[in-house]
């Protein structure tokens, strides 16, 4: 027999539930494509422009005649910090972040608002296992997103041949990064979402908080008595040029979007173990 949404009426031990894993993939049917097709062709594009722009080839032609070999000697590749640059752009960040923040907004406070969690977890259905199949999706999700923006970038390299030199394996790993900060925003938006009960409260608190945490990262190292402040914005740890540029993953970089990944995804299933889903 199947419960609530496709949801199995009974669940062994706490690990994830396969029917609420496909009712999840079924929701995000449409939805989670567009935005792996939007983040591939903005991948795409930005490095067919690159490549094709006159502007560009004067600009690279012109510094290949003044500086020689130099930038091949400090190893700077002009079409890899553009790469980067795009890794960092808000159309990356919002078609990833659309996903994240979405599906974690819906996993709890959007589910409580529509009146199906209690529902739903009454089959029963262990919060625990309603909590890592959601986890599940997000993380995957976020793994699809990041490498679509690679996989784009590196279809216009092989179709357009532009000036410089992007490496296949750095552009996978720099999009297994940036899913690192996708999964991150994905859980600032389960922390608030745990905290909540309604859908739209939750999502205005998680947008607010995500544009601080933008904006911050450029705005607080502009000014001294603020500049330390910036490393508090997962942001500040997202700068995927070195792996590009040079194939060096920054493995403290790597840790700390971790820990910010981490800490309130944890912080969400701790309160959402312990809340009174019916007292909101």
């Amino acid at each position: 027999r199947r419960g609530l949404y496709g949801v199995l009426p009974r669940s062994r031990g706490d690990g994830v539930n396969r029917a609420l894993i496909v009712r999840l993939i079924r929701e995000q049917r449409v939805r989670l494509p567009l935005e792996v097709v939007l983040i591939g062709l903005w991948g795409f594009l930005l490095v067919a422009v690159f490549a094709t722009s006159e502007v560009f080839t004067k600009q690279l032609e012109a510094q290949a005649d003044q500086f020689g070999g130099l930038l091949d000697l400090v190893g700077l590749d002009p079409l890899a910090q553009w790469a980067s640059i795009g890794f960092q752009h808000p159309i990356f960040l919002l078609g990833g972040g659309l996903f994240a923040v979405g599906l974690s907004i819906r996993a709890i406070a959007g589910e409580l608002e529509a009146g199906s969690l209690a529902l739903a977890l009454s089959r029963p259905l262990a919060r625990r296992t309603w909590f890592l199949s959601h986890l599940v999706v997000l993380i995957v999700g976020c793994l699809i997103i990041g490498e679509a923006y690679a996989l784009g970038c590196l279809l216009a390299v092989a179709l357009t041949n532009p000036m410089g030199n992007l490496e296949s394996v750095s552009m996978l790993l720099a999009g297994l990064q940036s899913a690192l900060l996708l999964l991150a925003l994905g859980g600032i938006g389960f922390v608030i979402s745990a905290f909540s009960s309604e859908r739209g409260r939750a999502l205005s608190w998680s947008v607010g908080v995500i544009v601080v945490l933008y904006a911050g990262n450029f705005l607080l190292p502009l000014w001294g008595p603020t500049k330390a402040a910036a490393q508090l914005s997962p942001f500040a740890w997202f700068n995927p040029a070195p792996l590009l540029q040079r194939g060096t993953v920054a493995w403290g970089d790597v840790c700390v979007l971790l820990l910010y990944a981490a800490l309130p995804l944890s912080v969400a299933a701790w309160q959402f173990a312990r809340r009174d889903l019916a007292g909101g």
